[in-house]
Protein backbone atom coordinates (compact mmCIF):
# COMPACT_ATOMS: atom_id res chain seq x y z
CA UNK A 1 0.00 0.00 0.00
CA UNK A 2 1.06 3.37 -0.44
CA UNK A 3 2.24 5.03 2.81
CA UNK A 4 0.73 8.27 1.79
CA UNK A 5 -2.30 6.92 1.76
CA UNK A 6 -4.39 6.86 4.81
CA UNK A 7 -5.96 3.58 6.82
CA UNK A 8 -9.00 4.38 5.11
CA UNK A 9 -8.26 4.44 1.22
CA UNK A 10 -6.06 1.54 1.66
CA UNK A 11 -9.03 -0.43 3.43
CA UNK A 12 -11.77 1.46 0.43
CA UNK A 13 -9.31 -0.07 -2.54
CA UNK A 14 -8.98 -3.09 -0.77
CA UNK A 15 -12.66 -3.43 -0.38
CA UNK A 16 -12.69 -3.34 -4.02
CA UNK A 17 -10.07 -6.08 -5.16
CA UNK A 18 -11.73 -8.31 -3.06
CA UNK A 19 -15.16 -8.10 -3.99
CA UNK A 20 -13.90 -8.21 -7.46
CA UNK A 21 -11.88 -11.16 -6.47
CA UNK A 22 -15.14 -12.56 -4.88
CA UNK A 23 -17.50 -11.72 -8.38
CA UNK A 24 -14.94 -13.22 -10.41
CA UNK A 25 -14.76 -16.76 -8.68
CA UNK A 26 -18.78 -16.51 -8.13
CA UNK A 27 -18.73 -16.14 -11.76
CA UNK A 28 -16.30 -19.40 -12.48
CA UNK A 29 -18.50 -21.30 -10.77
CA UNK A 30 -21.81 -19.87 -12.56
CA UNK A 31 -23.29 -18.87 -9.22
CA UNK A 32 -25.64 -15.74 -8.51
CA UNK A 33 -24.07 -12.66 -6.75
CA UNK A 34 -25.37 -12.24 -3.50
CA UNK A 35 -28.89 -10.05 -3.17
CA UNK A 36 -31.12 -9.51 -0.90
CA UNK A 37 -34.20 -11.08 -3.38
CA UNK A 38 -36.29 -13.67 -1.61
CA UNK A 39 -34.83 -15.73 -4.98
CA UNK A 40 -31.23 -15.50 -3.39
CA UNK A 41 -28.82 -18.11 -2.61
CA UNK A 42 -28.91 -18.52 1.30
CA UNK A 43 -25.14 -18.91 1.13
CA UNK A 44 -22.55 -18.66 -0.78
CA UNK A 45 -20.27 -22.22 -2.39
CA UNK A 46 -18.77 -24.19 0.42
CA UNK A 47 -15.20 -23.28 -1.63
CA UNK A 48 -12.04 -22.48 -0.07
CA UNK A 49 -11.25 -19.78 -2.59
CA UNK A 50 -14.41 -18.39 -2.04
CA UNK A 51 -14.78 -18.37 1.98
CA UNK A 52 -11.55 -17.14 1.90
CA UNK A 53 -12.56 -14.25 -0.45
CA UNK A 54 -15.42 -13.19 1.85
CA UNK A 55 -13.36 -13.49 4.86
CA UNK A 56 -11.20 -10.78 3.38
CA UNK A 57 -14.05 -8.65 2.84
CA UNK A 58 -15.89 -8.77 6.06
CA UNK A 59 -12.55 -8.20 7.91
CA UNK A 60 -11.39 -5.21 5.71
CA UNK A 61 -15.35 -4.08 5.64
CA UNK A 62 -15.83 -4.20 10.09
CA UNK A 63 -12.42 -1.87 9.99
CA UNK A 64 -13.67 0.39 8.09
CA UNK A 65 -16.88 0.67 9.48
CA UNK A 66 -14.75 0.75 12.83
CA UNK A 67 -12.63 3.54 11.83
CA UNK A 68 -15.33 5.93 10.15
CA UNK A 69 -17.59 5.72 13.10
CA UNK A 70 -14.85 6.62 15.75
CA UNK A 71 -14.61 5.21 19.25
CA UNK A 72 -17.77 7.12 20.33
CA UNK A 73 -20.39 6.04 17.82
CA UNK A 74 -18.35 2.45 17.30
CA UNK A 75 -19.05 1.73 20.96
CA UNK A 76 -22.71 2.62 21.11
CA UNK A 77 -22.74 0.76 18.16
CA UNK A 78 -21.94 -2.45 19.54
CA UNK A 79 -23.97 -1.96 22.59
CA UNK A 80 -27.36 -1.20 21.45
CA UNK A 81 -28.24 -2.55 18.56
CA UNK A 82 -27.67 -6.12 19.36
CA UNK A 83 -30.40 -5.62 22.03
CA UNK A 84 -33.10 -4.38 20.64
CA UNK A 85 -32.85 -6.32 17.00
CA UNK A 86 -32.91 -9.56 19.12
CA UNK A 87 -35.93 -8.56 20.86
CA UNK A 88 -37.34 -8.04 17.26
CA UNK A 89 -36.52 -11.30 16.09
CA UNK A 90 -37.88 -13.15 19.22
CA UNK A 91 -41.11 -11.48 18.77
CA UNK A 92 -40.77 -12.28 14.69
CA UNK A 93 -40.66 -15.78 15.38
CA UNK A 94 -42.72 -16.12 18.60
CA UNK A 95 -45.80 -14.49 16.58
CA UNK A 96 -44.56 -16.44 13.60
CA UNK A 97 -44.97 -13.18 11.58
CA UNK A 98 -42.61 -14.22 8.58
CA UNK A 99 -45.14 -17.89 8.30
CA UNK A 100 -47.81 -15.61 7.81
CA UNK A 101 -46.64 -13.92 4.72
CA UNK A 102 -46.33 -15.77 1.41
CA UNK A 103 -43.51 -15.85 -0.40
CA UNK A 104 -44.20 -13.25 -3.04
CA UNK A 105 -46.80 -11.58 -0.98
CA UNK A 106 -47.06 -7.88 -0.40
CA UNK A 107 -48.95 -7.16 2.62
CA UNK A 108 -49.99 -4.14 5.02
CA UNK A 109 -48.95 -4.30 8.86
CA UNK A 110 -52.52 -3.78 9.46
CA UNK A 111 -53.22 -7.48 7.60
CA UNK A 112 -49.91 -8.81 9.61
CA UNK A 113 -51.36 -7.60 12.57
CA UNK A 114 -54.49 -9.44 12.25
CA UNK A 115 -53.31 -12.70 11.28
CA UNK A 116 -51.08 -12.55 13.83
CA UNK A 117 -52.96 -11.56 16.52
CA UNK A 118 -50.86 -8.57 17.27
CA UNK A 119 -51.17 -4.59 18.25
CA UNK A 120 -50.71 -2.90 14.98
CA UNK A 121 -48.36 -0.38 16.14
CA UNK A 122 -46.06 -3.23 18.06
CA UNK A 123 -45.90 -5.42 14.56
CA UNK A 124 -45.24 -1.95 13.09
CA UNK A 125 -42.18 -0.99 15.61
CA UNK A 126 -40.68 -4.32 15.45
CA UNK A 127 -40.82 -5.08 11.85
CA UNK A 128 -39.05 -1.74 10.61
CA UNK A 129 -36.35 -2.68 12.91
CA UNK A 130 -35.90 -5.78 11.14
CA UNK A 131 -36.14 -4.14 7.94
CA UNK A 132 -33.15 -1.99 8.53
CA UNK A 133 -31.48 -5.12 9.17
CA UNK A 134 -32.64 -6.36 5.63
CA UNK A 135 -34.95 -8.67 7.19
CA UNK A 136 -38.07 -8.27 5.79
CA UNK A 137 -38.28 -5.03 3.02
CA UNK A 138 -40.91 -2.46 2.90
CA UNK A 139 -41.68 -2.12 -0.59
CA UNK A 140 -43.50 0.83 -0.21
CA UNK A 141 -44.97 3.16 2.99
CA UNK A 142 -47.04 0.68 4.92
CA UNK A 143 -46.59 -2.49 3.30
CA UNK A 144 -44.01 -5.35 3.44
CA UNK A 145 -42.33 -8.33 1.11
CA UNK A 146 -39.92 -11.15 2.25
CA UNK A 147 -35.96 -10.96 1.82
CA UNK A 148 -34.07 -13.81 1.59
CA UNK A 149 -33.50 -13.67 5.42
CA UNK A 150 -36.99 -13.59 6.07
CA UNK A 151 -38.26 -15.89 4.34
CA UNK A 152 -35.35 -18.54 5.78
CA UNK A 153 -37.35 -17.84 8.88
CA UNK A 154 -40.48 -18.49 7.64
CA UNK A 155 -38.97 -21.51 5.93
CA UNK A 156 -36.60 -23.56 7.75
CA UNK A 157 -37.85 -24.63 11.64
CA UNK A 158 -34.24 -25.43 12.55
CA UNK A 159 -33.55 -21.44 12.00
CA UNK A 160 -36.28 -20.47 14.01
CA UNK A 161 -35.79 -22.72 16.85
CA UNK A 162 -31.96 -21.56 17.07
CA UNK A 163 -33.25 -17.84 17.29
CA UNK A 164 -35.78 -18.74 20.19
CA UNK A 165 -32.89 -20.57 21.76
CA UNK A 166 -30.55 -17.28 21.91
CA UNK A 167 -33.45 -14.72 22.78
CA UNK A 168 -35.24 -17.01 25.74
CA UNK A 169 -32.10 -18.17 26.85
CA UNK A 170 -28.91 -17.56 25.82
CA UNK A 171 -28.67 -13.88 25.47
CA UNK A 172 -30.71 -13.29 28.97
CA UNK A 173 -28.13 -15.24 30.79
CA UNK A 174 -25.72 -12.95 29.69
CA UNK A 175 -26.87 -10.25 31.69
CA UNK A 176 -26.06 -12.56 34.71
CA UNK A 177 -22.47 -13.31 33.66
CA UNK A 178 -20.95 -10.32 36.04
CA UNK A 179 -23.42 -11.28 38.96
CA UNK A 180 -21.78 -15.06 39.00
CA UNK A 181 -18.52 -14.00 38.82
CA UNK A 182 -18.82 -11.89 41.62
CA UNK A 183 -20.83 -14.99 43.72
CA UNK A 184 -19.00 -17.67 42.64
CA UNK A 185 -15.60 -16.47 41.20
CA UNK A 186 -13.33 -19.35 39.68
CA UNK A 187 -15.73 -21.94 39.77
CA UNK A 188 -16.04 -24.91 37.89
CA UNK A 189 -19.56 -26.32 38.33
CA UNK A 190 -21.83 -26.23 35.86
CA UNK A 191 -25.08 -24.86 38.38
CA UNK A 192 -23.21 -21.83 39.21
CA UNK A 193 -22.96 -19.61 36.26
CA UNK A 194 -24.58 -17.17 34.72
CA UNK A 195 -27.37 -19.75 33.13
CA UNK A 196 -28.34 -20.90 36.07
CA UNK A 197 -28.77 -17.65 38.12
CA UNK A 198 -31.30 -16.84 35.20
CA UNK A 199 -33.00 -19.94 35.98
CA UNK A 200 -32.97 -20.30 40.12
CA UNK A 201 -30.04 -22.60 40.51
CA UNK A 202 -30.59 -25.21 37.77
CA UNK A 203 -27.75 -25.46 35.17
CA UNK A 204 -28.32 -25.97 31.56
CA UNK A 205 -28.41 -29.66 31.65
CA UNK A 206 -31.01 -29.77 34.43
CA UNK A 207 -33.22 -27.30 32.77
CA UNK A 208 -32.93 -29.32 29.56
CA UNK A 209 -33.65 -32.28 31.95
CA UNK A 210 -36.77 -30.90 33.31
CA UNK A 211 -38.37 -30.07 30.29
CA UNK A 212 -38.70 -31.64 27.78
CA UNK A 213 -39.82 -29.01 24.90
CA UNK A 214 -36.92 -26.93 25.78
CA UNK A 215 -34.63 -30.00 25.31
CA UNK A 216 -35.93 -30.15 21.72
CA UNK A 217 -35.61 -27.04 20.87
CA UNK A 218 -31.77 -27.47 22.44
CA UNK A 219 -31.57 -29.93 19.94
CA UNK A 220 -33.20 -28.47 16.59
CA UNK A 221 -30.59 -25.41 17.77
CA UNK A 222 -27.72 -27.63 17.43
CA UNK A 223 -28.57 -29.27 14.54
CA UNK A 224 -29.11 -25.60 12.82
CA UNK A 225 -25.45 -24.69 13.36
CA UNK A 226 -24.21 -28.21 12.31
CA UNK A 227 -25.92 -27.00 9.03
CA UNK A 228 -23.50 -23.70 8.97
CA UNK A 229 -20.57 -23.80 6.65
CA UNK A 230 -17.97 -23.55 9.26
CA UNK A 231 -19.53 -26.71 10.69
CA UNK A 232 -19.87 -28.59 8.35
CA UNK A 233 -18.79 -32.59 8.70
CA UNK A 234 -17.46 -32.74 5.41
CA UNK A 235 -14.92 -30.73 7.36
CA UNK A 236 -14.32 -33.28 10.04
CA UNK A 237 -14.01 -35.96 6.99
CA UNK A 238 -11.85 -34.35 4.91
CA UNK A 239 -9.37 -34.37 7.96
CA UNK A 240 -9.64 -37.56 9.16
CA UNK A 241 -8.82 -38.80 5.04
CA UNK A 242 -9.74 -42.55 5.94
CA UNK A 243 -8.91 -45.24 3.88
CA UNK A 244 -10.91 -48.37 5.60
CA UNK A 245 -9.58 -51.43 4.16
CA UNK A 246 -10.79 -53.90 7.59
CA UNK A 247 -13.44 -53.46 9.99
CA UNK A 248 -13.16 -50.53 12.05
CA UNK A 249 -15.43 -49.57 15.29
CA UNK A 250 -16.20 -45.96 16.14
CA UNK A 251 -18.09 -45.14 19.54
CA UNK A 252 -19.27 -41.34 19.05
CA UNK A 253 -19.63 -40.05 22.53
CA UNK A 254 -22.39 -37.58 22.89
CA UNK A 255 -23.89 -38.23 19.37
CA UNK A 256 -27.02 -37.40 20.02
CA UNK A 257 -28.98 -38.33 17.55
CA UNK A 258 -26.30 -40.08 15.00
CA UNK A 259 -26.55 -37.62 12.15
CA UNK A 260 -22.18 -37.79 12.71
CA UNK A 261 -22.18 -41.49 13.01
CA UNK A 262 -24.85 -42.16 9.93
CA UNK A 263 -22.99 -39.60 7.90
CA UNK A 264 -19.78 -41.62 8.49
CA UNK A 265 -21.24 -45.05 7.48
CA UNK A 266 -22.47 -44.32 4.50
CA UNK A 267 -18.74 -43.01 3.64
CA UNK A 268 -17.27 -46.05 5.03
CA UNK A 269 -19.27 -49.41 4.42
CA UNK A 270 -16.93 -51.28 6.56
CA UNK A 271 -17.56 -49.25 9.71
CA UNK A 272 -19.79 -49.55 12.55
CA UNK A 273 -20.93 -47.35 14.78
CA UNK A 274 -22.19 -47.03 18.48
CA UNK A 275 -24.35 -43.29 18.97
CA UNK A 276 -24.10 -43.54 23.14
CA UNK A 277 -25.89 -40.38 24.20
CA UNK A 278 -28.56 -39.87 27.64
CA UNK A 279 -32.15 -41.82 26.89
CA UNK A 280 -34.42 -38.56 27.18
CA UNK A 281 -31.92 -37.91 23.80
CA UNK A 282 -32.01 -41.06 22.63
CA UNK A 283 -35.68 -41.76 22.46
CA UNK A 284 -36.36 -40.50 19.14
CA UNK A 285 -33.32 -41.68 17.57
CA UNK A 286 -34.38 -43.96 14.57
CA UNK A 287 -31.72 -46.66 12.55
CA UNK A 288 -32.20 -46.04 9.13
CA UNK A 289 -33.34 -49.03 7.36
CA UNK A 290 -29.98 -48.88 4.94
CA UNK A 291 -27.61 -48.81 8.47
CA UNK A 292 -28.96 -51.84 10.16
CA UNK A 293 -26.89 -54.05 12.05
CA UNK A 294 -24.17 -51.25 11.31
CA UNK A 295 -25.25 -48.16 13.60
CA UNK A 296 -26.59 -49.09 16.91
CA UNK A 297 -27.38 -46.47 19.94
CA UNK A 298 -26.46 -47.22 23.37
CA UNK A 299 -27.75 -44.95 26.76
CA UNK A 300 -24.66 -44.40 28.28
CA UNK A 301 -23.17 -41.21 30.73
CA UNK A 302 -20.00 -40.09 29.61
CA UNK A 303 -19.14 -39.69 33.52
CA UNK A 304 -19.26 -43.13 33.90
CA UNK A 305 -16.65 -45.81 32.76
CA UNK A 306 -16.68 -46.92 29.00
CA UNK A 307 -18.08 -50.00 28.64
CA UNK A 308 -17.37 -50.77 24.53
CA UNK A 309 -14.24 -51.45 23.42
CA UNK A 310 -13.65 -49.74 19.61
CA UNK A 311 -11.08 -48.64 17.17
CA UNK A 312 -11.79 -45.11 17.39
CA UNK A 313 -13.88 -42.65 19.76
CA UNK A 314 -15.05 -39.44 18.69
CA UNK A 315 -15.69 -36.65 20.94
CA UNK A 316 -17.57 -33.72 18.46
CA UNK A 317 -18.12 -30.19 20.26
CA UNK A 318 -18.24 -32.04 24.24
CA UNK A 319 -15.54 -31.01 26.11
CA UNK A 320 -15.76 -27.48 25.41
CA UNK A 321 -18.95 -28.05 27.78
CA UNK A 322 -16.89 -28.88 30.63
CA UNK A 323 -14.08 -27.27 32.43
CA UNK A 324 -10.73 -29.00 32.94
CA UNK A 325 -12.07 -31.52 36.17
CA UNK A 326 -14.80 -32.69 34.50
CA UNK A 327 -12.97 -32.80 31.03
CA UNK A 328 -10.33 -35.10 32.96
CA UNK A 329 -13.29 -37.29 34.28
CA UNK A 330 -14.65 -38.31 30.77
CA UNK A 331 -11.87 -38.54 29.36
CA UNK A 332 -10.22 -40.94 32.00
CA UNK A 333 -14.03 -43.06 31.51
CA UNK A 334 -12.77 -44.20 28.16
CA UNK A 335 -9.18 -45.44 28.96
CA UNK A 336 -10.72 -49.05 30.74
CA UNK A 337 -11.81 -49.68 27.15
CA UNK A 338 -8.83 -48.72 25.21
CA UNK A 339 -6.32 -50.63 23.78
CA UNK A 340 -2.82 -49.81 22.18
CA UNK A 341 -3.20 -47.83 19.51
CA UNK A 342 -6.75 -46.97 19.89
CA UNK A 343 -7.72 -43.18 18.69
CA UNK A 344 -9.19 -40.72 21.01
CA UNK A 345 -10.81 -38.35 17.97
CA UNK A 346 -11.48 -34.33 19.38
CA UNK A 347 -13.40 -32.36 17.12
CA UNK A 348 -13.37 -29.00 18.47
CA UNK A 349 -12.48 -25.59 18.33
CA UNK A 350 -8.68 -25.08 18.76
CA UNK A 351 -8.26 -21.13 20.01
CA UNK A 352 -5.38 -19.89 17.87
CA UNK A 353 -2.32 -17.68 19.65
CA UNK A 354 -3.30 -14.00 19.75
CA UNK A 355 -2.76 -12.04 17.09
CA UNK A 356 -2.40 -14.83 14.85
CA UNK A 357 -5.70 -14.17 12.86
CA UNK A 358 -7.81 -11.06 11.83
CA UNK A 359 -9.95 -9.12 14.42
CA UNK A 360 -13.08 -9.88 12.64
CA UNK A 361 -11.92 -13.60 13.21
CA UNK A 362 -11.42 -12.92 16.58
CA UNK A 363 -14.42 -11.05 17.09
CA UNK A 364 -15.85 -14.55 16.23
CA UNK A 365 -14.38 -16.76 18.43
CA UNK A 366 -14.38 -14.80 21.73
CA UNK A 367 -18.22 -13.03 21.03
CA UNK A 368 -20.68 -14.50 22.97
CA UNK A 369 -23.12 -16.10 21.20
CA UNK A 370 -24.89 -13.81 18.33
CA UNK A 371 -27.85 -14.54 15.85
CA UNK A 372 -27.98 -16.75 13.27
CA UNK A 373 -28.23 -14.56 10.46
CA UNK A 374 -24.38 -13.16 11.37
CA UNK A 375 -23.30 -16.71 11.49
CA UNK A 376 -24.82 -17.80 8.26
CA UNK A 377 -22.10 -15.69 6.59
CA UNK A 378 -19.50 -15.67 8.76
CA UNK A 379 -18.12 -18.53 7.81
CA UNK A 380 -14.13 -17.96 7.97
CA UNK A 381 -11.73 -20.63 10.67
CA UNK A 382 -13.00 -21.20 13.87
CA UNK A 383 -15.60 -19.95 16.21
CA UNK A 384 -15.69 -21.01 19.77
CA UNK A 385 -18.18 -18.13 21.19
CA UNK A 386 -15.07 -18.42 24.33
CA UNK A 387 -17.51 -16.09 26.33
CA UNK A 388 -20.89 -17.77 25.83
CA UNK A 389 -19.82 -21.11 26.98
CA UNK A 390 -18.62 -19.09 30.17
CA UNK A 391 -22.34 -17.92 30.70
CA UNK A 392 -23.63 -20.92 29.96
CA UNK A 393 -21.48 -23.57 31.53
CA UNK A 394 -18.85 -22.38 33.43
CA UNK A 395 -16.46 -23.72 30.21
CA UNK A 396 -14.26 -22.90 27.64
CA UNK A 397 -12.45 -22.86 24.25
CA UNK A 398 -8.90 -24.36 24.75
CA UNK A 399 -6.23 -23.63 22.23
CA UNK A 400 -3.83 -26.00 20.88
CA UNK A 401 -1.29 -25.92 24.76
CA UNK A 402 -4.63 -26.79 26.09
CA UNK A 403 -5.80 -29.22 24.60
CA UNK A 404 -2.41 -31.12 25.05
CA UNK A 405 -2.18 -30.18 28.51
CA UNK A 406 -5.41 -31.81 29.37
CA UNK A 407 -4.91 -35.30 27.65
CA UNK A 408 -1.62 -35.32 29.50
CA UNK A 409 -3.41 -34.69 33.00
CA UNK A 410 -5.96 -37.06 31.83
CA UNK A 411 -3.08 -39.86 31.02
CA UNK A 412 0.84 -39.33 29.99
CA UNK A 413 -0.04 -42.75 27.64
CA UNK A 414 -2.23 -40.58 24.95
CA UNK A 415 0.41 -39.20 22.34
CA UNK A 416 -1.19 -36.38 20.07
CA UNK A 417 -0.44 -37.60 16.72
CA UNK A 418 -1.80 -34.88 14.40
CA UNK A 419 -3.86 -31.36 14.31
CA UNK A 420 -5.81 -30.47 11.26
CA UNK A 421 -7.06 -27.40 11.10
CA UNK A 422 -9.54 -27.29 7.45
CA UNK A 423 -9.88 -24.47 5.62
CA UNK A 424 -13.38 -22.99 6.26
CA UNK A 425 -13.88 -24.96 9.44
CA UNK A 426 -14.58 -23.85 13.49
CA UNK A 427 -13.81 -26.94 14.35
CA UNK A 428 -10.24 -28.63 14.27
CA UNK A 429 -9.70 -32.35 14.62
CA UNK A 430 -7.21 -33.50 17.14
CA UNK A 431 -5.82 -37.10 17.22
CA UNK A 432 -4.71 -38.96 20.68
CA UNK A 433 -3.29 -41.97 20.53
CA UNK A 434 -3.56 -44.85 23.49
CA UNK A 435 -0.12 -45.88 23.68
CA UNK A 436 -0.15 -48.35 26.91
CA UNK A 437 3.84 -48.64 26.89
CA UNK A 438 4.61 -45.16 27.18
CA UNK A 439 6.51 -44.29 30.29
Amino acid sequence: MDPRQSRITELAIAIKKQTETLQSLLDSLKVATPSFSVNANQELPRNAAVQLAQSSILDSCTELQDLVEGPLAHVGRIMSPRVHISSALQAIVHFNIAGKIAKHETISFGEIAKRCKMDVDDVKRIMRLAISYRIFKESHIGFVNHTASSFLIAENLLVRQWISLCCDEFIPAGSFLVPAMNKWPSSEEPNETAFALLHKGDSLWEVLKKQPEKAQRFAHGMEYMRTLPPFDINHLFTSLNWEIDCEMVLVDVGGSQGSIAEALLRRHPRLRCYVQDLPETLSKAVVPKDLKGRLEFVSHSMFKEQPIKADVYLLRSILHDWLDGYALQIIRNLIPALEAGSKVIINEICLPEPNAISAYEAQLIRWVLHMSFSLATETNNNSGYDLSMKQQFNSKERDVHEWETLFRLADRRFKLNRIVNPPGSFLAVLEFEWQPTTP
